[in-house]
This record gives structure tokens, C-alpha cells and sequence, in this order.
């Protein structure tokens, strides 16, 4: 359950950033430490699939990114929103290599 909370959280966040300027600052910052939070908290919870949802979450939101004819608030938005979900995807991958977990029966 908290593994689904920080997510939406993060995804809102992301979300409010677009509002709150561009890609510079603090903000892109803040948002991948919370997703690395985020990704510490799927591993010590074994949340199941977090990894490989991470991923086509990446990848179909690079392909959103990238299409010419997006305005550019939904650019900015799915920017911040892939930045969130690429920390979590780096912290539960690192965690899943170096210091595997079984998932509870």
C-alpha cells in the first residue's frame, strides 16, 4: 500500500512541477530522490513486478514525449512524469542485481 501511495504521490508531483517552471532547479532533483525513495520502499516491500512496470512505464512515456504534434505542456508533464518513474526503475534494478529478495509466499 505504500509502495502505491509514494507512487501517486510522485506522479502528482511530477505533474505540479510542470506548473512550477522549467527543467532547471531543484525540482527535476527532488523528484528522483522520491523515486529512488520509492523504488527502496518496492524492494524492501517485494512488491511484485514494480521493475518490468517501470519500464514499459518508461518506454511508452518516451514515445509519448517524443511525438511532434504534443503541445508542449504535455511534453513538460510527461518529461517529469518519465523522470519520476526512471528513479524508481534505477533504485528497485540496482536493489534487484546487488541484494536479490525472494518474494514472500
Amino acid at each position: 500500500m505504500v509502495v502505491k501511495v509514494l507512487f501517486l504521490v510522485g506522479i502528482l508531483l511530477a505533474l505540479l512541477m510542470r506548473f512550477w517552471g522549467g527543467y532547471d532547479g531543484i525540482f527535476p532533483w527532488l523528484l528522483g530522490a522520491l523515486g529512488i525513495v520509492t523504488g527502496i520502499v518496492a524492494w524492501k516491500e517485494r512488491t511484485v513486478g514494480i521493475l518490468i512496470a517501470s519500464i514499459a512505464l518508461i518506454v511508452a512515456l518516451s514515445a509519448i514525449k517524443e511525438q511532434p504534434f504534443n503541445p508542449t505542456w504535455l511534453t513538460s508533464a510527461v518529461f517529469y512524469i518519465r523522470v519520476f518513474v526512471a528513479h524508481v526503475a534505477l533504485a528497485a534494478g540496482l536493489l534487484a542485481v546487488f541484494a536479490p529478495r525472494q518474494p514472500e509466499p
